[in-house]
Formats: structure tokens, sequence, C-alpha cells
């Protein structure tokens, strides 16, 4: 009987798996999130794993407690943990397992605001400077992953599952399969469209003519290059030009959005280019034209503060 909640969570992961169509980095941190609460309540209340209708608000509070106090997590975590409890109750109280969805009371904790990373101008051309110095064709396909990540910003999810066959060079155009299934067009850049040119050259010479809906980007043995191997790539190639605390692709991303924004883009345009369900999630990326504002009132006006 102790398995009882074990089983829900295993049935609510393949449910994401199936019918949300998540990814595998995605399930693994619901999986990891999860876990981590059921081998607390071994210690606190391990009648709550047999009977899950026996959680209370003060259980989960208590776990949050245990998060941030135990083990001296941050609010972000601790936000995210309370997130992947909310979204298993509220499948198990669809599903009839619970008979009140108790996580939907509970507060998530407040987030400080947090200012995406992202790299200057200067930065994102030293690195495909340093990137296009190579000759080797995984030289000229980490320049492509750069590329295309800096002209797109999409998510290393999307790169990753990309074919040769969702590049329209015609409409110079990039269909991508993002969160939720959805499908969504992203324009590309020229620079970009020249290093997929010649990385695919190099590919051809390298492995012989790919099928359209072969990967798009390779590993060395000719096969797709997962999620793990293009992380590893965008690291090596800010690590040469910038010593950051987080060196993940989604770096890309953050800089790809706010270059668009300090060069005038429309915020709608960006939410709908980056995918976003909803336009809270793009202001975070408004914080480029405060500042520019800021600095453009200190440098203007004559009653500004010069100190």
């Amino acid at each position: 009987m102790a398995e009882v909640l074990n089983q829900h969570i295993d049935d609510f992961l393949t449910w994401l798996e199936v019918e949300k169509r998540y990814s595998p980095e995605t399930l693994r941190g619901y999986g990891i999130d999860l876990n981590q609460f059921t081998q607390f309540l071994e210690d606190y209340d391990v009648e709550c794993l047999a009977q899950p209708d026996q959680i209370n608000r003060g259980v989960i509070r208590s776990f949050l407690g245990h998060l941030s106090g135990d083990l001296d997590q941050q609010p972000r975590s601790v936000a995210r943990k309370l997130a992947a409890l909310k979204s298993l109750f509220k499948y198990m109280h669809r599903e009839g397992h619970v008979t009140l969805n108790i996580a939907a009371y509970v507060h998530t904790p407040k987030l400080p605001g947090v200012i995406p990373s992202y790299l200057s101008e200067s930065q994102i051309v030293a690195v495909l400077d340093k990137l296009n110095a190579s000759d080797s064709w995984m030289g000229k396909r980490d320049l492509a992953i750069v590329e295309l990540f800096y002209s797109t910003g999409m998510r290393i999810s999307e790169l990753a599952g990309l074919s040769t066959s969702d590049l329209n060079r015609r409409k110079s155009t990039v269909t991508v399969l993002g969160k939720g299934s959805k499908q969504r067009v992203i324009p590309v850049g020229q620079y970009a469209w020249e290093a997929i040119d010649e990385y695919q050259y190099a590919t051809k010479h390298k492995f012989g003519p790919q099928d359209t809906h072969a990967p798009l980007f390779l590993g060395k043995n000719g096969t797709a290059l997962g999620t793990n191997g293009i992380r590893q790539r965008v690291k090596k190639a800010i690590r040469t030009i910038a010593e950051l605390k987080k060196m993940s692709p989604h770096i890309l991303r953050h800089t790809f959005a706010t270059h668009l924004l300090n060069a005038g883009a429309d915020l709608m345009a960006l939410k709908d280019l980056l995918g976003h369900a909803n336009l809270s999630t793009t202001q975070v990326y408004t914080h480029v034209q405060v500042d520019k504002m800021k600095q453009a009132f200190k440098n203007a006006h004559p009653r500004a503060d010069k100190r």
C-alpha cells in the first residue's frame, strides 16, 4: 500500500510524456522533484504514501520548510518543486485519486526579480569569430549551432529536434516543435544561413548525402547530436570569451531576446518568436529598455542627478 502515491506519480509522468509531449529533460526534472517529496514523506508521515488523501496543507508546507531550512534551497528551486506538486495534485484530483487538490491552496513563495544573463553584442561577435576560425566539419557545425541559436532564440530541445526538412531556404525560415507540441515558424538571418550551408556542405563530404528527414546536427559518429552534446559545445564556445556563472545555451536565447528589444523590437512579436504562452514571461526582458531609458534620462535631462 505504501506504493500508492509512487504509482500515481509514475502514471502522472507517463501522462505528461504521452499526452502533453513534455521533453525528456522536463520529465526528468519533474521526477526528481516529486521523488524528493516522497522521500520527505517516508520520514515525516509514511502513511501519506499509502493514502495521498491524508496529505494536507501542513504536510506540503512542512516539505517546503524542509527544502528552504534543512536543505538551504533557493526560493526559485522551492517554487519549482511546489509547481510540480500542484501539477501532480491537479492530475490526481482529476483522475479521482484524491478528493481535493490541496496543493492549490498553498501559496508559491515570493521570488526575487532575476535578470537573465546574456552576452553583449561585442561578446557574441567574439564567440562567432572564434568559431569561424575552424576549418573542421565539427567546427563548422558548432558555428552553425551558435549562429542559429542567436538568430532564432529557439530552445535547446527545439534545436536538437531539428531535421533538414524543417529548414525553408526559400522563405528564410525554420519550423520548430515547441512546448506542448506547438509548431512555430521563425525567421532565420543571413549569417546563420551561410553557416548552415557551409556545415551541410562539410557534412556531405564527411558522411555522404543526408536524407531530408535526417537530423540537422550530427555527432562525430553521424548520429543526432542530442541536447547534452549541444550544451557542451555551446558552453565551450562561450567560455572562450566570457566568465559567467551559467554557460547554458539558454544564454543565447536571452541574448537574442535582449538584443532585439535593445534595437526596438515589439514585445508581442518577441513573445511569438520565443514561443511564450504568456506575455508576462517575455516581460522579464524589458529590463533592457528600462536601463536605456534611465541612462538617457541621466545623460540628457538638465535636472537629472549627476552624482
